[in-house]
């Protein structure tokens, strides 16, 4: 039933968008669709006869026609470019993009139509294993990519940008970098056509999986329901999986190789022969033959096992050690004898903890029981992987697990490297953490030994200007102006120190939160905030709730709120609070139609007693403070360019602050 229901949904919305579609087409020009796109082959690309070619050309000359369009292709050269092309104006659409929220602001997303898989692929001889290596290497990536931002979340890396993603294969290879963050479909194509797929691997798992689809002008929004409405009706599963295989292909297999199906084919008449001719004999020496085949895999295996560096015992269906690599024997030589004896898989585990090579606070019965669980969950077919430390300060990622139906393995792999790098971010991050709190104790106890004097000084001023006034005193004009100045010089010390305070106190009050309703609190907020004259402030009813501290979403609302009414160069204005849930976090904007603030300051007012003009009264600390407040619950605050002018600060609240509507507790994300 629930499919049924789905499926209806979706045929509604279909005659939804195709009436829709046929309506904004009717009343459309015969104007092509302008489409930006890059040299991201095989997804666009311009091939050797100046034609575009690609996944992205093929679905959008399909949904284009469906729609009753021309489309004209403009070549750009990264992602940066087409969303350029877009917000002048030069273009109407861009080709496929990963829906990052950056390209989002740039304009108006159709439906999705497949998902980018961002992995990080490096040389298949390389010392690089697995994503805990990449740690402090040195990544390249294309410049304005989806890949930058997924490069950033590898550890310390240090970012080199290409133009095009051909020109990463050539420094990976070389050893100039030490890997490559790219779509992970795109970039094998090119190592396929390159003929360098054994030579470049793909680690696991993904960094990133990205949804993706066309980017059309945020003003069209008439433009991006008629594509919409030629996807439902155009672009099915069949489609894009027909083209994935025309554009992506597959990987080389030994079938591929001529000498060896000739090979086989060859090995296949002889068998045939063979059979044919000795059947008789073949019959009465199968379990001898049998025997043969596997005693041959097995010493293949074991001289594979040779070469692992790690410490590795095969034991057979009995527990008993029939094998073991070199490696053992450089990790662990004391307990080589005992291999040699034929001792069991529980023998060797409990020698391990009894003579103290694993360090442990066991009991002899304690070490027994843990060995018996450890064999009992082996055997089952449960194998979890466990770290130990020797005696003498290594660690090993430990693992012991059943190979197929006769056979049973112990591993024991060297971490000690990546422990200790794992150690050492530990111990940074309580040392950062401590520094972080002297400086926060630093300011409370500079703010407060500030402010006692500072509220000296400010009613000294004051009984001055009392006593002078009852003695008739009048100032000459020039000695009234620097009174003046004196006298705001020293309210805004006072509103620094007190803002400083505030600031320094941020970390450790936001964590205090109850649930709740934003609309009818911002209200008591703008009551607070005082909004001046010839200005409208409109809250949106019926905000979803949150769970925060309130007193620290208070201060923010309120400095986002005072901010926009102070800087608007309007006597007249109008100031908008709303708010929407996207899934993953429920955005809180505050929206005015003022100056509005230049693309290069919108980074740099966020920090601390950073000001736009000198002469506009204040602290600095306004915008850190809310940063600072919003981070600290998990969020973010960031700004944007409204239209037709002014700024849009909106803050995110995660899921972890997010309440549902028909709960008290909050929804925890995932």
């Amino acid at each position: 039933m629930q499919i049924f229901y789905s499926l209806m949904i979706r045929q509604i919305a279909l005659v939804v968008l195709l009436a829709t579609g046929a309506a904004v087409g009717t009343m459309a020009t015969a104007e092509p669709i302008r489409m930006t796109y890059e040299e991201f082959h095989p997804y666009s690309f311009t091939d050797s006869d100046g034609q575009p070619q690609g996944v992205s050309i093929d679905i959008m000359r399909r949904i284009a026609d469906a729609a009753g369009y021309d489309v004209v292709f403009q070549p750009t050269e990264n992602p940066a470019g087409m969303l350029e092309e877009l917000r002048s104006g030069a273009a109407d659409v861009t080709s496929l993009l990963a829906l990052t929220p950056e390209r989002l602001a740039a304009g108006l997303a159709t439906e999705e139509l497949g998902a980018f898989e961002l992995r990080a692929f490096v040389r298949g001889n390389g010392s690089i294993a697995n994503l805990g290596d990449l740690t402090g290497t040195t990544v390249g990536v294309v410049r304005g990519s989806f890949a930058v931002s997924g490069a950033r979340l590898i550890p310390f890396a240090r970012l080199v940008e290409f133009d095009t993603s051909d020109d990463l294969i050539l420094p990976l290879l070389a050893g100039e970098i030490d890997s490559v963050v790219s779509a992970h479909n795109g970039f094998l194509r090119r190592l396929r056509t390159a003929e360098v797929e054994d030579r470049i691997v793909a680690l696991e798992p993904p960094l990133v999986t990205s949804p993706y689809g066309f980017v059309v002008a945020a003003e069209n929004e008439p433009l991006r329901t008629v594509l919409n409405a030629a996807i439902y009706s155009s672009v099915s599963d069949k489609f894009l999986s027909e083209l994935e295989q025309t554009w992506f292909g597959r990987s080389r297999t030994l079938w591929d190789n001529v000498l060896v199906r000739w090979g086989l084919l060859i090995s296949a008449v002889m068998l045939a022969a063979i059979l044919v001719l000795s059947y008789w004999f073949f019959h009465y020496r199968r379990r001898s033959a049998e025997l043969s085949r596997d005693r041959a895999s097995d010493q293949l295996l074991i001289g594979a096992l040779d070469e692992v560096a790690a410490a590795i015992v095969i034991y057979d269906d009995n527990l008993r050690a029939i094998h073991w690599n070199h490696g053992f024997e450089l990790i662990f030589p004391s307990m080589v004898p005992a291999l040699k004896k034929g001792a069991t898989m529980r023998q060797m585990i409990v020698q391990s903890y009894v003579d103290g090579t694993i360090q442990n606070k066991l009991s002899d019965a304690e070490i027994l029981e843990k060995v018996d669980l450890f064999i009992e969950d082996m055997r089952r077919g449960r194998s979890e992987v466990r770290t130990v430390r020797t005696q003498d300060g290594r660690v090993f990622q430990a693992r012991d697990v059943k190979l197929g139906a006769r056979h049973f393995a112990s591993l024991r792999v060297d971490v000690s490297q990546l422990q200790k790098q794992q150690d050492t971010i530990a111990q940074q991050a309580v040392s950062l953490e401590a520094a972080n709190e002297d400086l926060r104790t630093f300011s409370s106890i500079t703010a407060h030994d500030l402010k006692a004097p500072l509220f000296s000084l400010l009613n000294l001023i004051e009984f001055m200007a009392e006593d002078m006034e009852e003695a008739g005193i009048t100032l000459p004009p020039e000695i009234e102006d620097n009174w003046l100045q004196m006298e705001r010089l020293s309210h805004r010390m006072m509103r620094l120190v007190q803002d400083l305070l505030v600031y320094s106190t941020t970390q450790s009050e936001s964590h205090r939160s109850e649930v709740i309703e934003p609309s009818p609190r911002l209200q008591e907020v703008l009551d607070l905030a005082g909004p001046r004259e010839g200005f409208e402030v409109i809250i949106e009813a019926n905000m979803p709730r949150l769970r925060v501290n309130p007193i620290a979403f208070d201060m923010v609302m309120r400095n986002l709120i005072a901010n926009a009414l102070q800087h608007h160069d309007r006597d007249r204005g109008t100031i908008i609070l709303s708010a929407e849930s996207d899934g993953d976090a429920v955005m809180l904007s505050v929206r005015d139609d003022g100056p509005g603030i230049p693309e290069e300051h919108r980074e740099q007012i966020f920090a601390p007693f950073h000001r736009l003009s000198a002469s506009t009264e204040g602290s600095g600390l306004g915008l850190a403070f809310i940063k600072k407040t919003v981070e600290s619950w998990g969020g973010t605050v960031q700004v944007s360019a409204a239209q037709p002018r002014g700024a849009v600060f909106t803050v995110s609240f995660p899921q972890s602050v997010a309440v549902d509507e028909d709960a008290d507790q909050p929804q925890l994300a995932g």
